[in-house]
């Protein structure tokens, strides 16, 4: 691709070199990535849990498990939002997506503006990221102390990346499924394993 050795690479590839990455041309394709990586892998999992808790678990306190339909329960269907069933974290009907917004912007918002300046910004009130702008590393981010080993880290580095990115793949997978079958993935599963011949992929685009 006309790459020099600098532009090529990162965790996860095989020609990594130890901050060659981070200062290349290629470095804001990289954050992209890691950034999606790490919401993927959160979202992957949160999509199946209530979907496993009702189906596979009796949690009949979950008023919509499958993940697509929650937004428009919730908007149309008038569905009040339970968090595990507790009555006093309720989200009721539409106003409650307002609230959901608010609460991600927080929670999902405040991780990142503090990871994406939060090396330089954060300094004054007497918070130090030692790390770098993608592993800014301290105890916000790495509490365990799990970049003390360099080696350790690297490893980690690697299956963070690959695991992202079949994390984004199984997203892409979920909504797929959900366009075309329109269930959840473990109803999915669930029908496959009964009659593999039938309930797949090649079935469900052809007939």
């Amino acid at each position: 691709l006309g790459l020099s050795r600098e532009d090529r690479g990162g965790p996860g590839d095989s020609e990594w070199r130890n901050g060659a990455y981070a200062g290349s041309r290629l470095g804001k394709f990289f954050e992209a990535e890691l950034l999606h990586a790490r919401w993927a892998m959160l979202g992957a999992v949160g999509c199946l849990i209530p979907e496993a808790l009702a189906r596979y678990f009796g949690f009949d306190s979950i008023a919509e498990p499958v993940w697509w339909r929650v937004g428009y329960s919730v908007l149309h269907d008038g569905v009040d939002i339970n968090y595990a069933g507790l009555q006093g974290f309720r989200i009721a009907g539409d106003k409650g997506v307002f609230a959901i917004g608010l609460c991600q912007l927080v929670l999902m918002g405040g991780p990142e503006y503090a990871r994406r300046v939060g090396i330089e910004s954060l300094e004054p009130v007497g918070i130090f990221l030692p790390g770098c702008i993608n592993y800014p590393g301290g105890q916000l981010f790495d509490p365990l102390g799990l970049s003390e080993e360099p080696a350790e880290f690297l490893e980690q580095q690697v299956k963070e990346i690959k695991n992202g990115r079949l994390a984004m793949l199984s997203m892409l997978g979920y909504a797929a499924q959900a366009l075309v079958t329109g269930k959840g993935p473990l109803e999915n599963l669930d029908d496959f394993i009964a009659d593999p011949a039938h309930e797949n992929i090649v079935a469900n685009l052809l007939f």
